[in-house]
């Protein structure tokens, strides 16, 4: 808090005679308390208090150059930090800005995450290069923290494509692909413009871990699967210069889908892009086949058994309580794909309401102003649909290529004008629902699925951004945006969607927009911000989490910039 001289006070009690200083001259001039240099080891809490002293009023407070996954909550003046344990041996320095409407003051705090935490190094067995991209094998050994303490010292294969004969300053994402339930060993082909990691899961725990003892009546039950893909993530950014470590998206469907949304929101420091095909988000919702199989792991959802971390592993997989609590799952971009004939990983994944949240996935996307593009046809699992066939909803777009970086802002778009209809996750009378299949119908048959809501559609299709446009500032942020009208075909039958990047709607595009991953233009909750868009203006108020959302933008296919400004102290 900003705090008057002990002499300014004593002028002010003696009542403004001739020549006296009045308390707001006399302050002493603002400055940031400075900060000793501070510590903290891997998967413990670190928090740092700001204090500030002098200035006219009291002072607002930013900060820029957080660690990945800190937090800083103005209101409180404190930077709290949990490094996870790949941060270790890490240092940043975080700026700290005070600002007292009249002046501003500088300061900043050393932080570095002591490496306590250290799994066994993958190590390369194998090497074969072949088609512009060069195959490694690599053996994973794990120890108590890879592992469950019975198990430690097993090994487990993966594979690893990087692409060959690269000039060493040229930078390329990385993508991890989870596979699906029952698959025997990694595999995968390369890329000459990405490196893949292909990590295997063969007890089939959904990509996250299982109980420390045998029979999974008592936790902790920790991430053990999760801990091994990341830290394989982190021998490839170490080992290779060309991997980008802000372009890492998390790829993968079925089991490797709910994987890729389990690891990229709870680890979302991490990962700039989640791309998940059927992958269902509330565990608890899985089919009842399913459930028996994973409570050999977890514990049964009644037990709820302590993932090891404070929290019951069915509610800490519980994805729609993530979007709603976790603040770097909020930051988080998905792209995700689920289909109404899909007998094995039903639509219900999508559209069904959490029992801990009461909201589907979907829902929880909209209502939480989270960075999502949403498609679902009457495809199968991994069958494509029956009119549209596969990859319609777009002509390639791949944001992790140019848009999304795990340090650069985003917006997230929600209630679009030209969002089509996926339903509420009930049935429209075709027929009878099934735990097993919910109303799946029969993948070559258009238009007998059970579901209700359109057979085909998606959220936020064609909105786009200008990533290189983006300004992020403590007192302006800028970002621009339009629609995408490409190339495509027109609707195969009445009601179907358009395909590839035709638009499939009316201009202009009506939708709310929500800037996300800010790195500077951070916002007080409840506080107010203009905002301008083309002949468009007014003011808006953060919410609880200091998110800013701004309401009814109206884009066209001409790039048009939102432009946030403070509207000056509350």
């Amino acid at each position: 808090m900003s705090r008057l001289s002990v002499v300014a006070l004593a002028l002010a009690a003696l009542g403004g005679c001739d020549g006296a200083e009045t308390p707001e001259d006399a302050a002493l001039p603002l400055r940031v308390v400075e900060l000793a240099p501070q510590s903290v080891d891997e998967q413990q809490r670190l928090a740092i208090e700001v204090q500030t002293e002098g200035g006219v009023a009291d002072p607002r407070v930013f900060v820029e150059g957080l660690p990945p996954g800190a937090v800083w909550d103005e209101a409180a003046r404190t930077l709290a930090f949990v490094p996870d344990f790949l941060q270790g041996g890490q240092r940043w320095t975080v700026t700290i800005t005070a600002d007292d409407g009249v002046t501003r003051a500088r300061g900043s705090v050393e932080i570095a995450a002591n490496d306590t935490i250290r799994p066994p190094a993958p190590e390369v067995t194998a090497r074969t290069t072949t088609s512009g991209y060069e195959q490694l094998t690599v053996t994973q050994t794990t120890d108590a923290f890879l592992d469950s303490p019975a198990n430690a010292g097993r090994t487990f294969t993966a594979r690893v494509m990087v692409p060959a004969g690269v000039a060493e300053p040229e930078r390329f994402p990385v993508r991890i692909y989870l596979h699906g339930f029952g698959t025997s060993s990694p595999g995968g082909t390369g890329s000459t413009r990405e490196l893949r990691i292909f990590p295997h899961d063969p007890s089939n725990t959904y990509w996250w871990g299982y109980a420390t003892e045998a029979g999974a009546t008592s936790g902790p039950v920790p991430e053990y699967t999760a801990r091994r893909v990341l830290n394989l993530l982190a021998w490839v950014l170490a080992t290779y210069p060309q991997a980008d470590p802000a372009r890492v998206v998390i790829d993968g469907g079925s089991m490797g889908g709910a994987g890729a949304m389990t690891i990229g929101l709870l680890h979302a420091r991490r990962v700039a892009h989640v791309r998940a095909l059927w992958g269902q988000a509330v565990p608890k919702n899985h089919r009842p086949a399913r459930i028996t199989q994973l409570q050999q792991l977890w514990g049964t959802p009644a037990l709820d058994l302590d993932d090891g971390a404070g929290m019951g592993v069915w509610t800490r997989m519980d994805l729609t309580r993530a979007l709603r609590d976790e603040p770097e799952a909020r930051d988080q971009f998905l792209t995700v794909k689920h289909s109404k004939d899909d007998g094995t990983i039903h639509f219900g994944a999508a559209s069904m309401p959490s029992p801990l949240t009461q909201r589907a996935l979907y829902p929880a996307l909209q209502d939480n102003h989270i960075g999502h593009f949403a498609i679902w046809d009457e495809g199968g699992h991994g069958e494509s649909d029956p009119v549209l066939g596969g990859s319609w909803w777009s002509n390639g777009w791949d944001p992790i290529v140019d848009d999304l970086r795990v340090d650069r802002a985003f917006p997230a778009f929600t209630k679009s004008s030209i969002d089509r209809d996926w339903g509420t996750g009930k049935g429209n009378g075709l027929r009878a629902f099934s735990p097993n299949t919910g109303y799946a119908g029969t993948v070559s048959v258009a238009g007998d699925t059970g579901w209700d809501g359109q057979r085909a559609g998606a959220i936020n299709r064609f909105l786009r951004w200008d990533a290189p446009g983006i300004v992020d500032t403590i007192d302006r942020f800028e970002i621009p945006l339009r629609v995408l009208d490409g190339e495509g075909g027109p609707p195969p039958r009445a009601g179907d969607p358009t395909t590839g990047d035709r638009l499939d709607g009316t201009l202009p595009v009506i939708v709310d927009v929500t800037p996300r991953r800010v790195q500077a233009f951070r916002c007080l909750p409840g506080e107010t911000i203009a905002w301008t868009f083309r002949d468009q203006q007014g003011v808006v108020t953060a919410d609880a989490t200091g998110a800013v959302t701004v309401p009814g933008l109206a884009l066209d296919t001409e790039p048009g910039t939102l432009v946030l400004t403070r509207t000056g102290r509350d």
